[in-house]
């Protein structure tokens, strides 16, 4: 009976781990594509080329659409979104129409790659600022694994590199602290605080900022960084930190500080918290309350057990006093 429950056993755990392996497989791209971001600076009414290969790293040829569309980022995480619909976007910052591929059809043998190379043309009236397409590759057969992975959402999977176009002249760059929030009161840090900043320019920035934590003396705690992250025209970027350590008492000032953009333009925001570890507090005095009213009442019992007892050794005296007294006079 115990060989047959112990096989059961090895069975099962050997059903899971092939199980987990099958899903970590199927979760990977057959596709990748290089490189996956690229930048490139243009004068108004020029011509450009540049190249995005596309790899297969699967056993089986793969056949598919070539397509170049405009991305926007619209969560707070940074995250592209390809828009197969260019009135989705924001005229300011498309330039899909500007992008010539060679060809809209392909197919990427087995274990190889394709490269494409494609043709950038800007109007001579396009205004300076970023404009932000994507260059992708939607497979039209069967993969031979499942997608989970890719750029952009829809049905179809896809797989693309993503261009940062920037029209060369003067540009305006403008962003702001959006959000810098944390509660108001804890009752034990750290403190986590969450803080936004917003993009209104004409080109993607990519911020550096510090957040620094200060005792109700201006004494400095801690400071911790922003991480580094591009945020786009007309998108804000999200931050969390976590600041200062478990123990904390008092109010704290929280300030950020950042810088962005060619001209190092700055930014800042402060807020005010509260740390008060209440429940240890309240049993700190709780105690020491206790420990006064004990001995309080020791202090009062003994006080009054010393009257007593000199009560009595006095009463003890008088009556020594009396019998001497009644002594005396019967010698008389």
């Amino acid at each position: 009976m115990i060989k047959v429950i112990k096989i059961i056993i090895f069975i099962t755990v050997v059903a899971v781990i092939l199980s987990v392996s099958s899903v970590s497989a199927q979760s990977v791209l057959p596709l990748t594509v290089g490189p996956a971001r690229q930048q490139i600076t243009i004068n108004p009414g020029e011509q450009a080329s540049f190249t995005v290969r596309f790899y297969n790293e699967s056993e089986t040829p793969i056949t598919g659409l070539l397509k170049v569309n405009d991305f926007i980022v619209q969560d707070k995480d940074g995250s592209p979104r390809i828009l197969d619909d260019v009135s989705q976007g924001t005229s300011r910052f498309t330039g899909s129409s500007w992008i010539t591929l060679p060809y809209d059809r392909m197919s990427i043998a087995a274990n190889d790659k394709v490269t494409v190379q494609a043709t950038l043309s800007v109007p001579n009236d396009a205004r300076p600022g970023g404009r932000y397409v994507s260059v992708y590759f939607e497979p039209s057969t069967a993969l031979p694994q499942a997608v989970d992975n890719t750029v952009g959402q829809g049905v179809s999977p896809r797989i693309a590199s993503l261009i940062y176009i920037r029209v060369a002249g003067p540009i305006t760059e403008n962003a702001m602290i959006s959000n810098l929030f944390a509660k108001s009161f804890f009752e034990y840090g750290p403190i986590d605080v969450t803080s936004e900043i917003l993009n209104q320019g004409d080109y993607h920035i990519r911020p550096r900022g510090i957040l620094s934590l200060s005792d109700m003396l201006g004494g400095l705690i801690e400071q911790s960084p922003l991480k580094e992250e591009n945020i786009f025209p007309d998108a804000a970027r999200e931050y969390t930190n976590k600041l200062g350590s478990k123990w904390m008492f008092g109010q704290y000032k929280i300030n950020l500080v950042a810088s962005y953009g060619e001209q190092g333009k700055a930014l800042e925001r402060s807020i005010s918290v509260w740390v008060f570890p209440w429940k240890v507090v309240t049993m700190i005095i709780l105690t020491v309350i206790i420990v006064i009213l004990f001995v309080r009442t020791m202090y009062t019992k003994l006080v009054v057990k010393e009257s007593k007892l000199e009560q009595e050794v006095e009463k003890e005296r008088e009556e020594i006093e009396k019998l001497k007294g009644e002594l005396k006079k019967r010698k008389e």
